[in-house]
């Protein structure tokens, strides 16, 4: 896990905001389908050529994958799969699916796989061992130890 996801990608919003709220335009709701333009273009002639992306994964993000704060690389990706489908509002979105490209760094996270024994899917020891077999650990924390 965390080593393939699906990404939705950008605009088809309204960057305008409203009279109520005119700045938050991250959360702003659909209100026309996405074009294939900028960033989405972008990841489709990725997905077209091989040539991978650069992953960085923000404290926003409600993920156990996500920093707990700033932002992180999390390595190379190649995009898979580019698909135009109806999303949640009822417009049309693009998905990427992106799959973590192999014979590079570990990622900056591990799995612990024997919380009895401290020993992580990396080999490195975890001391502070509480934890379920599939809780997400982050490796620079087990880095400090």
């Amino acid at each position: 896990m965390g080593e393939a996801f699906t990404f939705t990608g950008e605009g088809g919003r309204d960057l305008k905001g409203t009279k109520a709220n005119p700045k938050n335009l991250r959360t702003a709701p659909q209100s026309k389908d996405q074009a294939l333009t900028r960033g989405n273009m972008a990841l489709f002639r990725s997905q077209e050529t091989g040539n991978p992306v650069r992953v960085i994964r923000g404290y926003k993000l409600h993920s156990q994958f996500a920093p707990e704060d700033g932002y992180r690389y999390d390595g190379l990706y190649k995009v898979e799969k580019a698909w135009f489908t109806t999303g949640l509002s009822g417009f049309g979105v693009w998905k990427f699916a992106l799959k973590r490209i192999e014979d590079q760094a570990p990622p900056p996270w591990t799995y612990l796989q024997d919380c009895d024994s401290g020993i992580g899917s990396d080999g490195s020891s975890d001391t502070q061992s509480e934890a379920s077999s599939d809780q997400v650990q982050d490796q620079e924390s087990n880095d400090l130890n």
